[in-house]
């Protein structure tokens, strides 16, 4: 990523998401994140500086939200610097890049998620569920764990709508398709956002047919990486 105002400001957008809690992540990650996090904000590790009691004042800012209490704030520190020993000679601009690698590889990255709503006769459905969207599609997701219960593809969305307290989608094939119903106030952005992400791939297919410079797999691969 060559663009470092752009990749600031993604790292930027990964941190939050990670510190709140948004994105899940195991404890093992937080602590290699907050790292990579402590190696972007302060530089190589100093032994005259970097010691017990250093990183206490802002702990929050650097462990998920979720999961700092299931150790104590001086333990998490003593995790968070001993990592942060690791990264001796890792520039600024790398300890993002890694940053953003091991955030990508989650299923959730790049996910806008939507306050939990009621599932509305959905017998293979939870009462309650989380809805998120992002470039590939549809994710649906426990309420209190994040834990994804299923994911539904653009490629198998046949169709999508809202009212001022409603939303849902069709799914399926030209054969076979179900429909899940949603109550939410959120409906009309949930299907304005998908909207814009089914405009964004149409017109990535557009452009890939259009350039002759680009193969098939290569246009495929560009919509894949999208974010």
């Amino acid at each position: 990523m060559e663009d470092l105002v752009a990749k600031d400001l993604i790292y930027k957008q990964a941190l939050n998401s990670i510190v709140t809690s948004e994105y899940p992540c195991t404890i093992e990650d937080a602590i290699r994140l907050a790292g990579l996090q402590f190696q972007v904000l302060y530089g190589n590790h100093n032994n005259a500086f970097h010691v017990a009691g250093f990183l206490l004042p802002n702990i929050n800012d650097f462990v998920p939200k979720q999961l700092f209490a299931q150790k104590r704030a001086q333990e998490w520190e003593t995790l968070i610097l001993k990592e942060h020993e690791t990264l001796l000679g890792r520039s600024q601009e790398d300890a993002k890049s890694e940053y953003l690698s091991i955030v990508k590889e989650w299923g959730y990255y790049g996910t806008t998620f939507y306050p939990p709503c009621k599932s509305i006769g959905n017998k293979s459905l939870p009462n309650k569920v989380i809805i998120g969207v992002n470039y590939e599609g549809i994710q649906l997701l426990k309420p209190k764990n994040k834990a994804r219960i299923s994911e539904h593809l653009f490629t198998e969305i046949c169709s999508w709508a809202s009212s001022s307290g409603t939303f849902a989608f069709e799914f399926g094939n030209q054969t076979e398709s179900q429909k899940y119903t949603f109550e939410t106030k959120q409906g009309s952005i949930i299907a304005s956002m998908i909207q814009t992400y089914i405009d964004i791939l149409v017109q990535m297919l557009k452009n890939g047919d259009e350039d002759d410079e680009f193969s098939e797999s290569e246009s495929m691969t560009s919509i894949s990486e999208a974010d």
